[in-house]
């Protein structure tokens, strides 16, 4: 390409340049009049349920029946924070959200175990409706059993919102107010993940039975705060789950466990209260 043809190209090259240095950026900022989300926790682990001859592992697959009707849990203090622009102002104020509380009422999971002397660990997933994933290490003994771990989900839960919004602009030369409006959604799908952590422990009574507990911090819509492009300024509460049950092996490859799970927060009042059955197999 000879030297005088870059004069065909320069003005391609301008209209570029300018189109960058005048590009705009925007986002807004929702305060939420109201809300409802949907939440689904999911089991928590409960352990073995028995002492795991040293130095071995066991896959377990369960099937699991959760008795438990939908509630809408109403959330106190939650709050907007103040969403300040150059002519127009969100007050800080409460946002009325509700958790709609869900039941799936069968579920799976899988687990693998391994035990070494008396160190175990497990590694597993399920579904719930939606799909998670479960790491936990612990002790397991002749006598008892403890342990600690964690969860990671992920789903698509549905959600209704309405509330006000402002829009900001940032490009090179700053930022400013581009406008605002309402926003109104109703039975909307957003995908989110959701995680727990969680222990348990449990007592052996006789080498068939044992009985557990096990509490957990549930957050459900962790990585959720935009919705359709809006960031939301409040964030969602997590909730306590305990499970207080037993379990009983029949054989070498059957285990049975019948237990509750009660769901409590700081966020909600009163308890909430689930029953569950499942039914293992070993291998």
């Amino acid at each position: 390409m000879k030297t005088n043809d870059f004069k065909f190209f320069w003005p391609f090259f301008l209209c570029l340049f300018t189109l960058i240095l005048s590009g705009c950026n925007a986002f807004n900022q929702l305060n939420v009049h109201s809300g409802n989300f949907d939440v689904y926790v999911p089991p928590t682990f409960t352990g073995a349920g028995y002492n795991i001859p040293k130095d071995s592992s066991i896959k377990r697959a369960s099937l699991q029946i959760k008795l438990q009707k939908k509630e809408m849990l109403q959330l106190h203090e939650i709050w907007n924070k103040e969403a300040v622009g150059d002519d127009r102002t969100l007050p800080e104020g409460k946002a009325n959200i509700a958790y709609r509380l869900k039941n799936f009422p069968i579920t799976a999971s899988y687990d693998y175990l391994m035990k070494s002397e008396v160190w175990q660990a497990s590694l597993g997933g399920g579904l719930d409706p939606f799909p998670y994933l479960k790491a936990y290490t612990g002790w397991n003994g002749k006598h008892f059993e403890f342990g600690i771990g964690l969860q990671l989900g992920f789903g698509g839960y549905r959600y209704s919102l309405e509330g006000d919004f402002l829009q900001h602009c940032h490009t090179f030369e700053g930022e400013y107010d581009c406008g605002h409006g309402h926003l109104s959604q109703k039975d909307n799908t957003k995908i989110s993940f959701t995680i727990a952590l969680g222990t348990y422990a449990g007592v052996f009574i006789t080498k068939e039975l044992a009985l557990t507990y096990a509490p957990a911090i549930y957050f459900p819509w962790w990585t959720a705060d935009d919705f359709d492009s809006h960031d939301i300024t409040f964030s969602f509460p997590f909730i306590i789950e305990q499970y207080m049950g037993a379990s009983y092996l029949l054989n070498k490859h059957i285990q049975l466990s019948l237990g509750a799970t009660v769901y409590v927060g700081e966020n909600f009042s009163g308890k909430h209260c689930q029953a569950n059955t499942s039914a293992s197999y070993l291998f």
